[in-house]
């Protein structure tokens, strides 16, 4: 978005991709950026030019993998979102986890705007905004010693097996992400065992806590959400690989651009930075596709990882 221009809601999540990435590659190289050209397609392909310490041209290609899977009520609530954090003055992007629903309404959005705020930040620079949820524990059969769980803990079913005596269901459908600590996490599990072996637990037990969602300050002039309203699962991983192919043969005309060096960004959805697959989609693809880049950067979840980046000296402004 350039100065000013009016602020449209929704935002381009491609926008904010833009924005994290330039205060990530100005940090890292301590040089001073600058956008020279800018244009976006529809199909989520920005492309354009960076100057570099008022001095070298950086060509680049962003691929916003967000933009495929747009939805109409999702984009509206998305836009209820993003005037709610401009009108406070948060110039913020939130991450939204895979799959959560948008908060909606005057006293959700009033709520939401008040975490944002209060976003505490975290060991690798990007900040937690904490929503109070509540999880749901019901012992089923006294014998075994395992629990069933669906939602945000699922994939932690494992480190419940033979800590809880019996057999039990754990709802975490209102929980989409666990915070980053560890520390956190383990007092989490220690609440939820302790709560197993109460003298109530063949009652339904409600056990209070926080869904942790990423928000990163921006140098810029408006707030961002950015998420995908598709779960993860096998059929968007697909999905995911096709839409890449088709995104990287648009940007093909960045690499016949006149520049000093070239960056190729991928933006996309992920509920941890640790489990985004747009790497794993890039290196199972044909190599030839990107070869022709010289950085090479995803963001997911607030987070900018380099799987392409030269060693020291070799880009001209880090000689």
């Amino acid at each position: 978005m350039a100065a000013g221009e009016p602020i449209a809601y929704p935002s381009d999540p491609g926008e904010a991709g833009l924005r994290l990435f330039l205060q990530w590659f100005g940090g890292f190289y301590a040089r001073s950026t600058s956008l020279e050209a800018h244009e976006a397609s529809q199909s989520g392909v920005h492309r354009g030019v960076i100057s570099v310490g008022r001095r070298w041209r950086l060509a680049f290609s962003l691929l916003d993998t967000l933009a495929a899977d747009a939805e109409l009520p999702y984009e509206a609530a998305r836009a209820a979102i993003e005037q709610r954090l401009d009108s406070a003055r948060l110039r913020v992007g939130l991450w939204v986890p895979r799959g959560a629903h948008l908060p909606e309404g005057d006293a959700a959005l009033s709520q939401l705007v008040l975490q944002v705020a209060g976003a505490v930040d975290t060991e690798d620079g990007r900040q937690e905004l904490r929503r109070p949820v509540s999880l749901y524990l019901r012992r089923q059969e006294t014998s075994g010693s395992v629990m069933t769980i669906l939602g945000g803990l699922g994939g932690h079913w494992a480190q419940f097996t033979n800590r809880v005596p019996g057999t039990y269901y754990l709802n975490a459908l209102e929980l989409y992400r666990l915070p980053v600590s560890q520390d956190l996490r383990d007092e989490l599990t220690e609440r939820i065992v302790l709560a197993a072996g109460q003298p109530e637990a063949d009652e339904t037990q409600t056990i209070p806590t926080f869904d942790a969602w990423t928000v990163t300050p921006l140098e810029a002039e408006r707030a961002y959400v950015l998420g995908s309203p598709k779960p993860e699962d096998d059929s968007q991983s697909s999905a995911l690989r096709r839409n890449l192919r088709a995104l990287l043969r648009e940007a093909a005309p960045t690499l016949s651009l006149q520049a000093d060096a070239k960056a190729l960004v991928v933006l996309g959805a992920a509920t941890y930075a640790d489990e985004e697959k747009l790497s794993w989609a890039l290196r199972g693809m044909d190599p030839a596709l990107y070869a022709g880049y010289d950085l090479l950067v995803v963001i997911a979840d607030g987070l900018v990882k380099p799987l392409l980046k030269p060693g020291r000296s070799v880009l001209p402004w880090d000689a």
